[in-house]
């Protein structure tokens, strides 16, 4: 009779999850539906496992045959799941962990969203690079290096995108004792690649939207000097910010493999058993996050002091607001991720916290890669709306949208106020010909333009002069 009882304990300590469940199955139903036998479970289950299962059968509510009840009890989940881990290496746990679950009757499932989820929002950041391409051969804009810094941007979101994909194949978002030891390092070496293509693409993403302010803002012209330090400022911060953290993590374990060969160290049955330190990822995520959203902000608003001072028409601010309505957007999700950090921090079952802070971080990327491309949208729909997006409001005061990237250095500019002429580049005052001329009412700004007083609102010399019969275009080229 004890031998009976012995051989129903063992078998009930099979079924037991080593977690919670609200579902579960019986023998019957676990072998007819073909998940694993009570037999296979027996063999393959770890020998450091089955003491501590039975240690914390002995203090269960539940009869060792009911096994509904076991795979349902709070109490024999945590007893049975703290022996386990102290007494059996990585490997030998998980195993454990996985045949109890199967026994339940939860099989491995991912999150079938994330890889449509990856693939609409980096869709979303090509269409708008794609846009930007369009608008500047529409307006015979010649690039600079804020489109530069964009396509690397989306360049580098690609490849993130690509990454997570092949990642997601693999396990990222299952369960950790569900997925392949294998890949379990894979999966790891993937996030460290992640974090560093996450702060590269941060970077670049940065450089676009600082560098577009340096075009309409120059550090040595009258009124927006200060702003321009400021641009000027914000690029050398963002360098060395970028760079700090981008080492910070390149280093974070001694010696580098060492991230991707912790989560099984040095124990015996280890592929590659390894010693090394990491130091604190939680404190670096958190310090690289929270200071990043707060340069985002700066980088947001501080252009809009110059903006507001200017006499815009109502729909020339609209587009601006939206530009930095987008830019809050960007700010909203990356404080969003913050949460995904803390989640991911704080588990043992990385494979499944990393898949939230992984697409969150793309998509925080992705709509990075689009905010800088905006300005450019207006005059692409200026050309193919041109009635709407016709300002109409009459004021005295007209100013000419002076086109910097409108010709490049080599390139003949034909107008017919200033003449013939050769462009000078990004930060000289060019014209374009006539009919690629745009006239505002109380000025505004783009992507391929800085904002200057027209012709007529040139100061003119006074009477009795020696320059007196210079015309106004020539006193203006002065």
């Amino acid at each position: 009779m004890t031998s009976v009882k012995r051989t129903l304990a063992i078998i009930g300590l099979c079924f037991l999850s080593l977690i919670h469940l609200t579902l579960a199955r019986t023998h019957e139903a676990a072998s007819q539906s073909g998940l694993i036998s009570v037999q296979d479970a027996i063999a393959a289950l770890p020998e450091c496992a089955i003491p501590c299962l039975r240690a914390a059968m002995a203090t269960s509510s539940c009869d060792a045959d009911d096994f509904d009840c076991l795979c349902r009890d709070t109490k024999y989940y945590r007893d049975s799941s703290h022996c386990v881990h102290r007494e059996c290496t990585v490997r030998q746990a998980l195993t454990a962990k996985n045949l109890t679950y199967e026994m339940c009757g939860h099989p491995a499932k991912g999150d079938g969203a994330l890889v449509p989820t990856f693939f609409a929002f980096f869709a979303l950041a090509v269409l708008a690079v794609a846009l930007r391409l369009i608008a500047r051969a529409v307006t015979k804009a010649y690039f600079w290096w804020d489109d530069a810094a964009n396509f690397c941007a989306a360049a580098c979101c690609a490849a993130y995108t690509g990454l997570n994909v092949d990642l997601i194949s693999i396990g990222l978002g299952e369960q950790v004792w569900f997925v392949q030891f294998g890949n379990i390092t894979r999966i790891l070496q993937g996030f460290y690649a992640n974090m560093l293509l996450y702060t590269l693409t941060r970077f670049f993403v940065r450089c676009s939207m600082i560098l577009f302010y340096m075009r309409i803002f120059p550090a040595n012209e009258g009124t927006t000097d200060g702003l321009g330090r400021m641009v000027v400022a914000s690029l050398v911060f963002n360098f060395i910010y970028n760079a700090a953290f981008f080492f910070a993590v390149m280093f974070q374990c001694r010696p580098i493999p060492y991230y991707w060969y912790e989560w099984e160290g040095a124990q015996p049955d280890a592929a590659v058993p390894m010693e090394g330190h990491c130091g604190n990822g939680s404190t670096l995520m958190w310090v690289a996050a929270t200071t990043g959203i707060a340069f985002d902000l700066w980088l947001t608003i501080l252009p809009f002091p110059q903006l507001l001072s200017l006499n815009l028409y109502w729909k020339r601010k609209l587009l601006a607001t939206v530009m930095f309505m987008v830019g809050i957007v960007v700010i909203i999700i990356s404080a969003i991720r913050l949460k995904t950090i803390n989640r991911y921090t704080r588990t043992a079952n990385f494979t499944k916290e990393t898949a939230p802070l992984c697409l969150w971080s793309g998509i925080e990327l992705d709509l990075g890669v689009v905010c800088p491309c905006l300005p450019s949208f207006r005059l692409l729909f200026k050309k193919m709306f041109p009635t709407a997006m016709a300002s109409g409001d009459g004021s005295s005061h007209r100013y000419r949208l002076d086109p910097i990237s409108a010709a490049g250095p080599n390139d003949v500019v034909d107008d017919e106020e200033t003449g013939p002429g050769r462009g000078e580049g990004p930060g000289t005052r060019l014209s374009r010909p006539t009919e690629e001329r745009e006239v505002y009412d109380g000025g505004s700004f783009d992507s391929a333009a800085r904002l200057v007083p027209d012709a007529q609102d040139a100061p003119v010399p006074p009477p009795g002069d020696e320059e007196s019969q210079i015309s106004r275009n020539d006193w203006r080229k002065r």
